[in-house]
C-alpha cells in the first residue's frame, strides 16, 4: 500500500473516530428534497475540497440532500475518482461521482457525510455535519425549540400556541408576501452568536414561531443535563425585548410608544412605594393585571413582585398590558375584568362596560372618591389625577350637589365598542414610507377616530356643543364649553371664599389667581379643627371643588362623558348660589343627548 493510502485510511479513521452524536428533539414530519452547501475545507497541496455544496445544512427526518463537491486540483493531478461516506447513518443514491444524494435516517440527529477525492497517487477529504431534525451547533448556549421548554412549562406552553405568537409561522406564509427578510421575526434563532443554531441555520419546523427562546434567550444551558438553572435564561419585561420586532414603518409599535408618557421612567418613589408600583411600574403593573381585580383597591403592594435587583424598575411597556403567553384576552391583552371604583355616594360602583378598553380603567381611575376626601378634607384633595374610569362611567363625582332626585346622565361614550382602546388607540395603515403607519401607542387620541361618528374635523373642539352650556353667548364646541364651565364655577367659588374671608375683616388682596391660596382655603383638610386666616372651611366648598377637580383631572373637557361633566358643572353652580348659570341651556333629568330637556335662564 502506498504511503498516501496509509495517511488517508488514517485521516478517515480520526475523522469518524472524533464524531460526537448529539441528543435528537421533537420529530418534524415534512419530507423535503434539498440541496445543501457545506463550507468545510481540507487542503492538500495538489487536490482540493474546497466546498461540499448543500443548502440548506438541515432537512427534515427522511429527507433529501444533493451533495457537490467543489474540487481544486493542479496539472501534476491524473483523473479523480470520488467516494461518499455516511458513517453514522443515511444512503446514497450511489457511492461514485462529485454529486450523489444523500437520504436522510427517519431518527433526528447531526450526522457526518465524507466526501474522499483522489487520483489513486494524491487525495483530498471534505466532510460536513448535516442536521436532521435538529441542527449541530458549534456555539453555546444555543436554541433548543420550544418542545424542550414545554416538559417544565406545559401549561405556560399550551397557552402559547394559542396566541399570535404561536401562530406566527402560518400569519407570514398566508399573508400573501412572505419574504426571507421576515423569518427573523416569524422565527426563533436568528439573535446571538453564529453557531448558535435556530432557524437561521436550521431551517426546518421546529424553529419556526414566535417561541420562549425569542424573548428568553437560548436555552441550552437553562436546561443543562439536570435541574433547570434559572440563572441561566432570560427574564426580562424591557420594552427592547419587544422593540426587535414590533417595530419598523409598518408597525411602529416602540416609535410610537416612545412618544408616550407611559415610556418615561417610573420615579423612585412611585416605583418602589407598594402603594403606587401597580399603576406607575411595569413589572407591578403586568403582575397586578394579571392577578385578581374583582375587588376594589386604595392602597397596599403589589404581591409577589420580585426584588428589584432580581427585575429592575420598568416603565410601563409592552409586557405590562400584553401577555405573551396567553391568548384567552383578545389582543393578548392582561385582562379584560370588571373595574370596581371607590364607594362613592352611597354605591359601589363596578364598570362592567367597555370591552378592551377596560384594561386601561384599572389604572385610570379616580383611587380617592368624595366619599373619602370632603368630610373632613385631605392634604392632597380630589381624585388621584386619573380619573377617567369614573368620568366615562358616570361615577364618583360628587352628586350631593344635585337637589334629592335629580336623575345624573347615562354614560356615553364608554358605551362605543372597546371604549379607551377606539379613540387612544386609531390605528392608521402603512401607506408607503413617506406615510407610515400609526399604532396609536403613544395613546393620544387622534380626529380620525372621531370622524366615524362626528365626521370630518380637524381638531377635537370642531365638536361642536348642541348648546350654550357655560352661558357666554356663543354655542362652542364642546370642550369650549366645558372649559368655560370650570371657570364659571371655579370662579364663583373664588368670589364666595374672599367674600367670607372680608366678612372676617381678612385682607384678600392678591387672593384671586392665587391657586396656593385657593386651595387652602376651598380644598382644606380637617375643617372642624383647622381654621384658614381665621375661617373653618364650610364643607360645601369642598363638594363644590371635588367636582371641579374632578372635570379638570379627567383631562377630557368632557368628551369622555360629555352630560355628566356639564351636570356636574351646573349642579355646582346651582348648589353655591342658588341659581342655575346664567343664560345657559341646562343638562337636567338623566338626558344623555344634552339638548332633549333644556331650559334657557336668561
Amino acid at each position: 500500500m502506498k504511503p498516501f493510502k496509509t495517511s488517508l485510511l488514517l485521516l478517515i479513521s480520526l475523522l469518524f473516530g472524533g464524531l460526537m452524536i448529539l441528543s435528537s428533539c421533537e420529530e418534524d414530519t415534512v419530507t423535503k428534497t434539498v440541496e445543501v452547501v457545506v463550507h468545510d475545507t481540507v487542503l492538500v497541496s495538489i487536490i482540493s475540497v474546497d466546498d461540499v455544496y448543500a443548502t440548506p445544512d438541515s432537512v427534515d427526518e427522511g429527507g433529501s440532500v444533493t451533495l457537490t463537491a467543489d474540487i481544486s486540483s493542479g496539472p501534476e493531478a491524473g483523473s479523480l475518482t470520488y467516494t461518499w461516506v455516511a458513517p453514522e447513518g443515511g444512503t446514497f443514491n450511489k457511492s461514485q461521482g462529485d454529486t450523489v444524494v444523500w437520504t436522510a435516517p427517519e431518527e433526528a440527529g447531526a450526522y457526518l457525510v465524507t466526501v474522499l477525492v483522489t487520483d489513486n497517487e494524491f487525495s483530498a477529504v471534505g466532510s460536513k455535519r448535516i442536521g436532521v431534525g435538529m441542527y449541530a451547533p458549534t456555539a453555546s448556549p444555543y436554541y433548543l425549540g420550544d418542545a424542550a421548554c414545554a416538559g417544565c412549562h406545559a401549561s405556560t406552553h399550551t397557552a402559547w400556541e394559542e396566541t399570535a405568537h404561536g401562530h406566527a409561522w402560518a400569519t407570514l406564509q398566508n399573508s400573501g408576501h412572505p419574504a426571507s427578510y421576515c423569518n427573523p421575526c416569524h422565527t426563533v434563532g436568528f439573535v446571538g452568536d453564529l453557531g448558535n443554531g435556530g432557524y437561521d441555520e436550521a431551517p426546518i419546523a421546529k424553529y419556526v414561531n414566535v417561541q420562549c427562546e425569542n424573548c428568553h434567550g437560548p436555552a441550552s444551558e437553562h436546561v443543562g443535563s439536570g435541574t433547570p438553572d434559572p440563572t441561566k435564561i432570560s427574564i426580562s419585561y424591557a420594552v427592547e425585548t419587544c422593540a426587535v420586532c414590533h417595530e419598523g414603518s409598518h408597525h411602529p409599535y416602540y416609535t410610537d410608544w416612545a412618544t408616550s408618557v407611559h415610556a418615561a421612567a417610573p420615579e423612585s418613589h412611585a416605583a418602589e412605594s407598594g402603594n403606587c408600583g401597580g399603576c406607575h411600574e411595569g413589572v407591578a403593573g403586568a403582575i397586578r393585571l394579571s392577578g385578581d381585580l374583582s375587588t376594589w383597591y386604595s392602597s397596599g403592594p403589589t404581591p409577589d413582585r420580585p426584588s428589584f435587583e432580581e427585575l429592575p424598575a420598568e416603565a410601563i411597556a409592552c409586557a405590562t398590558c400584553h401577555d405573551p403567553h396567553n391568548d384567552d384576552v383578545p389582543g393578548q391583552l392582561r385582562t379584560m375584568a370588571d373595574v370596581p371604583l371607590g364607594p362613592s355616594n352611597g354605591t359601589d360602583p363596578i364598570i362592567t362596560e367597555g370591552g378592551t378598553g377596560k384594561l386601561c380603567m384599572h389604572c385610570h381611575h379616580a383611587r380617592h372618591t368624595g366619599d373619602e376626601h370632603i368630610p373632613a378634607g385631605d392634604n392632597r384633595f380630589g381624585p388621584h389625577y386619573s380619573g377617567q374610569a369614573d368620568m366615562a362611567a358616570g361615577a364618583t363625582g360628587n352628586h350631593s350637589v344635585a337637589a334629592p332626585g335629580f336623575v345624573w346622565a347615562d354614560p356615553s361614550h364608554i358605551k362605543v365598542q372597546n371604549s379607551c382602546k377606539t379613540c387612544h388607540l386609531n390605528m392608521i395603515e402603512y401607506v408607503s414610507e413617506s406615510e407610515p403607519a400609526y399604532t396609536g401607542h403613544s395613546f393620544e387620541p387622534t380626529v380620525e377616530a372621531c370622524k366615524n361618528c362626528h365626521g370630518e374635523i380637524s381638531a377635537f373642539t370642531d365638536i361642536m356643543a348642541l348648546e350654550d352650556f357655560d352661558g357666554d353667548g356663543t354655542v362652542e364646541g364642546l370642550q369650549n364649553e366645558v372649559s368655560g364651565l370650570i371657570h364659571v364655577v371655579d370662579s364663583e367659588l373664588e368670589h364666595v371664599a374672599a367674600q367670607a374671608l372680608l366678612a372676617k375683616g381678612i385682607d384678600t388682596t392678591g387672593f384671586y389667581g392665587s391657586l396656593f391660596r385657593k386651595d387652602q382655603v376651598y380644598y382644606a383638610y380637617n375643617a372642624d379643627t383647622v381654621a384658614v386666616d381665621s375661617l373653618v372651611v364650610p364643607v360645601e366648598w369642598r363638594e363644590v371643588g371635588w367636582n371641579i377637580k374632578f372635570v379638570e383631572e379627567d383631562g377630557s373637557l368632557g368628551i369622555h362623558n360629555p352630560d355628566y361633566a356639564v351636570q356636574l358643572l351646573q349642579q355646582s353652580y346651582k348648589y353655591l348660589t342658588g341659581n342655575d348659570v346664567p343664560r345657559a341651556a341646562i343638562v337636567s333629568n338623566g338626558k344623555t343627548n344634552a339638548v332633549a330637556d333644556i331650559q334657557v335662564i336668561q
